[in-house]
């Protein structure tokens, strides 16, 4: 099945996301045209000769928490963090598209 946009029902199906390579603080993300990231599991960062370009990414789709939600200390300072679940593309295989 391939994806270029909000993929909530694909949820544990093979799938093969169309968007743009990016870098997040959690790893490495295709972007698709709705602006949803898929994080790709495993992979820290993109290599620069996929940077920012079209990719083809192909794998299962699951929803997991990549980072532990923010908290707030007596003073207020808020920590890094994320809220809520993410969607991965698990055991990916990738190419420019």
């Amino acid at each position: 099945m391939i994806v270029d946009s909000f993929p909530g029902h694909l949820l544990g199906q093979q799938i093969t996301a169309v968007g743009q390579a990016f870098d997040a603080h959690q790893g490495a993300v295709v972007l698709l045209s709705d602006r949803t990231p898929l994080y790709v599991a495993g992979l820290d960062c993109w290599d620069d000769a996929l940077l920012r370009k079209q990719v083809r990414v192909s794998g299962v789709l699951r929803r997991g928490k990549l980072a532990p939600d923010p908290t707030v200390n007596a003073k207020g300072e808020v920590s890094h963090g994320m809220v809520g679940e993410d969607f991965i593309i698990d055991k990916a295989t990738w190419e420019l598209a």
